[in-house]
């Protein structure tokens, strides 16, 4: 075989494509020619931006029926053959990253994405793997089992395997732009994936007064209730209300990829319940009579400053049609009490849209698990492997997203480490 021909091409610098070429060249392909593509100039940039910079690496209560994908069976077996456990094996005794757990959620102990990306790219470059940087691959075509990879700047590399790690559609800034399909298009059609939405997003509304909350954050949970009245998705976390007019936060981004598809699907009267206490109703009309007996001659915005945020009880009371800063608690009587404790906890948000693709932090959609092997390898084209984001799998905040790319990443490395 010639010398120009590569191993493996990995076409995408990012978390799994890093992560893919770490793992061939540790265990693997020593001595062996290994290229990343990056359209870029440099590799890891996304990662670096995970989790607000902190970067999230895992979670040590990785559920599989937390993702959203075409294979739940397949998904639910990969992360069971490269875990938790494997991928902060690597991280700590391998890249030498120090880790450190808050509750579920996995970081560096430096809190710092930065960290995760130099270990990976150091790494790499003590294994002399090598980079193509600021080169966006147009096409790939594929001739006696030889894979021939052409850039838009007309360069050409050769090479036994290659692995598609080119991500989804977010975070565009960083040249992310869903373009697998494109690149693939001599070799697969249409029907081998998902197209890309975003998921881990925000959503809209266009209920009066709600950009008059923008900033606020409160721990509660929102539960999406489709036009019959059943539910289709809930979470508990933080609820930020942002300046467009709308939802966001960990609970609202985890149920947005089930909001984005009601949406695109057609379906209408959607609404975002929210409960912006974190208690029932029962729990908080009990509170707000207690404080009704202790401080009865104050407005209601002051009596209820210790419990909720003036914002919030603004925002609620003025549905109300009440004023909580002109009315005492006095005079508010108990059917009010108990009208006030359930919109609280049950406060409905009809939703009009969701973040573009600037808002998300992850992709829904890409290429179908089911079409992919065990190894991540397109069923019939040996050689060719998908990975990370560019597979249509996507999970909640916490982790979740980057395991499935350093899982994907992992079994990849290892079915290329079998073909050689």
């Amino acid at each position: 075989m010639k010398s120009n021909v590569y191993e493996c091409v990995i076409i995408g610098g990012g978390a799994a494509g890093m992560f893919c070429a770490s793992k061939l060249a540790k265990s693997f392909y020593h001595g062996k020619k290994i290229m990343i593509i990056e359209s870029g100039p440099r590799v890891g940039r996304k990662l670096a931006l995970t989790g607000s910079g902190r970067c999230n690496l895992s979670n040590s209560d990785i559920d599989p029926a937390k993702y959203n994908t075409d294979d739940p069976d397949k998904l639910a077996a990969c992360l069971e053959r490269y875990g938790e456990t494997d991928t902060c094996d690597f991280f700590e005794n391998i890249l030498g990253v120090v880790l450190e757990q808050k509750g579920s959620l996995i970081y560096p102990s430096t809190y710092k994405s930065s960290t995760v990306v130099d270990a990976l790219r150091f790494y790499l470059a003590d294994n002399n793997v090598e980079t193509a940087l600021k080169e966006r691959v147009k096409s790939v075509t594929e001739s006696n089992h030889i894979f021939e990879i052409k850039t838009e700047s007309n360069k050409k590399f050769l090479a036994k395997n290659i692995v598609i790690a080119t991500g989804g559609i977010t975070y565009p800034s960083t040249g992310a732009n869903g373009d697998a399909a494109g690149i693939l298009e001599d070799l697969v059609d249409d029907s081998y994936f998902v197209p890309f939405k975003p998921a881990l997003t925000s959503l809209t509304s266009d209920i009066s007064g709600i950009k008059g909350l923008a900033g606020i954050r409160c721990r509660g949970e929102v539960k999406i209730i489709d036009h019959k009245g059943e539910v289709k998705a809930k979470s508990e976390g933080e609820i930020l209300f942002t300046k467009e007019g709308g939802i966001s936060g960990i609970c609202v981004m985890d149920v947005s990829d089930v909001v984005v598809r009601m949406l695109d699907n057609g379906e209408e009267d959607i609404k975002a319940v929210l409960n912006l206490t974190g208690k029932s109703a029962g729990e908080i009309f009990q509170m707000i009579y207690i404080r009704r007996q202790m401080y009865a001659h104050r407005t209601c915005a002051d009596a209820l400053s210790g419990m909720l945020l003036r914002g919030i009880t603004d925002f609620v009371m003025k549905k109300m049609g009440l004023k909580c800063d002109k009315m005492t608690l006095r005079e508010l009587n108990d059917q009010q009490i108990a009208e006030l404790s359930n919109l609280l906890c049950a406060f409905p948000v009809p939703v009009k849209g969701y973040g573009d693709v600037d808002k998300a932090q992850v992709s829904s959609g890409g290429f179908k698990l089911l079409r992919l092997d065990d190894s991540m390898q397109v069923k019939d084209l040996p050689g060719l492997y998908i990975i990370g984001e560019s597979v249509n799998v996507n999970g909640i905040c916490g982790g979740y997203n980057l395991q499935w790319a350093w899982t994907s990443a992992a079994l990849a490395a290892e079915g290329i480490s079998r073909n050689v």
